[in-house]
């Protein structure tokens, strides 16, 4: 009774809050957020917006937190991150070696200058408790939590910073009606942890908050290394075929950018950019991707049901469902055959059998998959494309570069086209920059740490077994480099064109321009040899490469 009595308590006062303003006034006259019959309040352009331009730009948020694994790596005040958890030299890192806190021993900076930044601003409220933890820190989610809380115990958080994520749908009803639950332990762990004067009902509320509507914390091309609430992020709508996306700008990847003299005031002050995947009309509402598009149609909605609490009807989702429902009556056998294939090679990939060996036979099992690639609606979505990553990750792990770059010519030939909107979708260009990665590394051009030639040779000679010849890597390369060139420019993504100029330039000191200079000979040899990498008939790859618009 206590608790139903908390809850009506904490709505009422929601309701009586003043509104919260979502719209920072640089972009009143270009969005607007509005209350949508049946689905709450969705965002959208009071004009037409480019798809050259980004929609607006937003300052760090107050609500975030690094993710473990990546805490040793990145700097905990201006989150440069300074080298790839994958053993590739990449690019877009921040060469610096860290500095770490002395109390806690979790936090690391890539200054003293952030260092000292981050202690007045919040660390100081955090340290002590780190410290107490040692090795056992909560996840991220708790710990964007713990920092909220700490900084409005304290009077630190601005008023109307706690007002916008405060007011933020939470589906508390929903799950406070499912009686208590970890996310209560959860609330009462943090409390202690703060020593906390707010009652247990409001950090419960914020959990839910986050879980409701956090996103992923961005890096501008190496992916997420954490979880962030940005309110006005928050109230963009679901969709599986979203208009824009969350984009973090190259100038955020400089140690202590937020005070650089070389940046303009505007760039000081961006954190993340919200960029459209298209030219985006007036009076249309803007939408996000809350989960991962490759899944497939009921895993979605099976996944939003469980986290937002409803069942998307998006067009993608219709036509996956259709698409799906029109091959099991003209091929009844074949999804099952293709799950039975799927269960086979993820057997091999469980955690608990990390072993050479074990990656070797399923890398063996997912080159079976030929007989389905004629039928997208199979292997476009679900299993095939999580193999195919887990596959790419371990590939470069076990330092079995052949596997790992066919695999990820799957994704970039044959998923990602299919399931991502937008040729310059963030997601895409993380795949896009991997691969380029990995033929660097295979060419001799930038490899990882401690190999040799003779280690190189043997890429080079496994992947020629597999149909792909140094010149067809070297005619790849620079095709790819060529498109996402056309990509970016294209795009709100101008930043990290300087990205691709650096891979150019490399290329130009290590690949003879010879090799290039066969014109069409050169070109029909090497798409036949990606044809028959990928294991596509014809008719089909011509599809692809349509699709591709590589």
């Amino acid at each position: 009774m206590a608790e139903l009595d908390a809850l009506i308590d904490s709505l009422i006062q929601q309701r009586n809050a003043p509104e919260a303003s979502y719209i920072d006034c640089r972009y009143e006259n270009t969005l607007k957020v509005e209350q949508i019959p049946g689905k709450g309040q969705g965002v959208f352009a009071k004009q037409f917006l480019s798809v050259k331009d980004p929609v607006c730009s937003l300052n760090f948020p107050a609500m975030m937190a690094i993710d473990s694994d990546f805490l040793p790596m990145t700097c905990y005040h201006c989150l440069v991150v300074t080298e790839s958890p994958l053993p590739l030299p990449g690019h877009g890192h921040t060469s610096i070696q860290l500095k770490i806190c002395n109390g806690c021993r979790s936090a690391r900076f890539c200054s003293k200058d952030c260092q000292v930044d981050a202690w007045h601003a919040y660390h100081k409220y955090e340290c002590k408790i780190f410290k107490r933890l040692q090795n056992n820190l909560p996840p991220a989610i708790l710990r964007a939590v713990l920092r909220v809380v700490l900084l409005k115990d304290r009077d630190v958080l601005p008023s109307d910073e706690w007002s916008r994520i405060s007011q933020l749908v939470s589906h508390e009803q929903i799950l406070a009606a499912r009686g208590r639950s970890n996310l209560t332990d959860m609330a009462e762990g943090i409390k202690h942890l703060a020593a906390s004067s707010m009652g247990i009902e409001t950090i419960q509320r914020l959990i839910f908050i986050v879980k409701s509507n956090a996103t992923e914390l961005p890096t501008p091309i190496q992916g997420g290394i954490g979880v962030m609430l940005e309110p006005l992020v928050a109230k963009f709508n679901h969709s599986c075929e979203p208009n824009l996306a969350v984009h973090r700008p190259q100038h955020t990847m400089s140690s202590r950018w937020m005070s650089s003299t070389q940046l303009s005031d505007d760039e000081r002050r961006t954190f993340v950019h919200v960029i459209p995947l298209r030219d985006i009309q007036q009076g249309e509402e803007l939408l996000n991707c809350y989960i991962v598009p490759t899944a497939s149609a009921n895993a979605r909605r099976a996944k939003l049901m469980e986290d937002y609490f409803f069942t998307c009807h998006c067009p993608k989702c219709l036509s996956d469902v259709n698409a799906a429902t029109d091959l099991a009556a003209t091929q009844p056998s074949l999804p099952t055959q293709f799950d039975k294939w799927t269960e086979s090679v993820s057997r091999h990939l469980a955690p608990e059998k990390r072993s050479l060996d074990a990656f070797r036979r399923a890398a063996a099992g997912m080159d079976k998959s030929e007989r389905f690639l004629e039928y997208p609606a199979l292997y476009t979505t679900g299993k095939f494309p999580e193999m195919a990553m887990r596959l790419i990750l371990e590939g470069l792990k076990q330092q079995a570069l052949d596997e790992a770059v066919v695999n990820i010519l799957r994704i970039y030939f044959l998923v990602n086209p299919q399931r991502l909107v937008g040729r310059h979708n963030p997601t895409n260009i993380y795949t896009i920059f991997l691969m380029l990665d990995i033929f660097d590394a295979i060419l001799g051009i930038s490899t990882p740490s401690g190999v040799t030639g003779d280690k190189v040779e043997n890429w080079l000679r496994d992947l020629s077994n597999r149909g792909l010849s140094r010149d067809g890597v070297i005619y790849w390369r620079h095709r790819i480099c060529t498109d996402v060139r056309k990509r970016l420019e294209d795009s709100a993504l101008t930043d990290v064109l300087s990205l691709v100029q650096k891979r150019e330039e490399q290329a130009k000191q290590t690949i003879d321009k010879d090799r290039l200079a066969e014109g069409e000979g050169l070109k029909k040899r090497a798409e036949e040899e990606m044809r028959v990498v990928l294991g596509l008939k014809e008719q089909r790859w011509q599809g692809v490469m349509q699709e591709t618009g590589c």
